[in-house]
């Protein structure tokens, strides 16, 4: 066995030693993320959204349902009430989008409407359990897209990867 060898042995077992060091890491992985890790991602999609739509003002590059969705997470996890109007206000989406949306939502289960008792015309929104649940999955970090970032992570500490070069 030659010193490149030796060396490469090394390496492979420092890596494998950091990766079986590090359960603390892996038990992180498991814990579902809170209602606020889960508002500051919502916010930060919309932030992305918005930022995308200013580098493209004359192109739709928002997904309306999902800015709904996002919106009305939002809202509720910081106990909000909002209507129709509100909604369709802060998530930047047409009155009439904002409605058809809406009309799947609550067919679907995701939605509750409930008229405003002192002001007929309005109609207060709120996601069902089934809705609230849903929308905490699809912001939620995959395990797949955490460990898949962790091994760029390790690729970048160690540019080349020589211990996995035959």
């Amino acid at each position: 066995m030659n010193s490149q060898e030796r060396e490469r042995i090394a390496r492979i077992t420092l890596l494998l030693n950091e990766l079986l060091s590090a359960p603390e890491q892996q038990t992180s992985l498991e814990t579902p993320p809170s209602t606020a890790d889960l508002v500051a991602i919502a916010k930060s999609e919309i932030r992305a959204r918005r930022h995308r739509q200013e580098l493209f003002p004359n192109i739709q590059v928002a997904d309306p349902a999902w800015d709904l969705m996002l919106e009305l997470f939002i809202n509720q996890a910081e106990g909000r009430r909002i209507s129709v109007t509100g909604l369709g206000l802060s998530a930047n989406v047409p009155g009439a989008t904002v409605l058809r949306w809406l009309a799947m939502f609550h067919e679907s289960g995701l939605i509750l409407r409930e008229p405003d008792s002192a002001d007929r015309r309005r109609i207060w929104v709120s996601l069902t359990e089934s809705g609230w649940e849903k929308i905490a999955l699809g912001i939620t970090p995959s395990k797949a897209g955490q460990q898949s970032q962790r091994s760029e992570r390790a690729e970048e500490k160690s540019p080349g990867s020589p211990w996995l070069a035959a």
